[in-house]
């Protein structure tokens, strides 16, 4: 970006490539004289920050896009959005997701929204796609389901006012509901000890343990010291009977 400026002959195109060079503001993400981006069989990018710096959302996340289209080659692959509002707020990414949803399933790639209001979706400009696309759907709990407003929103989903009571009296991080084309049922997901406590692991105090962990004891001796400090040293002795996983070569480094 920084070698394009200097030939550039039009003060308004140096001007607005400026910021993503190396002496503006945003050259650390974009400017570099070949991309240091490798991927995983499993990668996440966390947004956070950059969504705090509004000029260089749309560039950056281009881009990633660019870089996982390359990604889709046929192997069974499961793109996550999480908190997806962030992505159909902008129609230049709600464009790009509803042109996903209509192709990617022919190159063996499933697409999974995660947000946490339904009228995020209802209120996007390619709600019918995603509607029409995304037929299973987990809805969580919600006690202002019942309500005017979020009643309407669960009714573009296709909810009746028997299921949308259901959703309202249901134990939140306890229950769930489905809706398939096979049919809809609330259920509890009845997690074990074990997979509860990997798989509740989310909140910050565990992501600082967790970091404790690896930095005190090193990833091979993660899962057992994990287990112990959970008071699950029974699981954690566990360990040794089960065989070490074969080396395989690795895709990549996790960004």
């Amino acid at each position: 970006m920084t070698g394009l400026a200097l030939l550039l002959q039009s003060n308004a195109l140096r001007t607005a490539i400026q910021p993503y060079t190396l002496d503006g503001p945003h050259g650390r993400l974009l400017d570099a004289s070949t991309s240091g981006l490798t991927f995983a069989d499993v990668q996440c990018f966390e947004t956070e920050a950059l969504l705090g710096a509004s000029g260089v959302v749309a560039p950056v996340l281009t881009y990633l896009f660019h870089r996982l289209e390359e990604r889709f080659d046929g192997r069974p692959t499961l793109l996550i959005l999480d908190e997806a509002w962030i992505f159909l707020d902008h129609p230049l990414f709600a464009a790009r997701i509803r042109e996903w949803l209509k192709t990617l399933r022919k190159k063996n790639v499933a697409v999974l929204f995660a947000t946490q209001s339904l009228a995020d979706i209802v209120g996007s400009s390619i709600a019918p796609a995603i509607i029409e696309s995304c037929p299973p759907r987990i809805l969580l709990p919600n006690d202002r389901a019942i309500e005017p407003q979020s009643r309407e929103a669960y009714a573009r989903f296709g909810l009746n006012d028997r299921q949308i009571e259901l959703i309202s009296r249901a134990t939140p991080k306890r229950h769930y509901y489905l809706q398939s084309a096979r049919g809809n049922r609330l259920f509890e997901l009845g997690l074990r000890p074990i997979a509860l406590a990997l798989c509740g692991a989310s909140d910050p105090a565990s992501q600082r343990r967790i970091d404790t962990i690896l930095a005190e004891h090193g990833a091979e001796a993660f899962a057992d010291r994990f287990l112990r400090d959970a008071d699950l040293g029974w699981a954690a002795d566990l360990l040794g009977h089960f065989p070490a996983p074969r080396p395989s070569s690795p895709r990549g480094e996790a960004a």
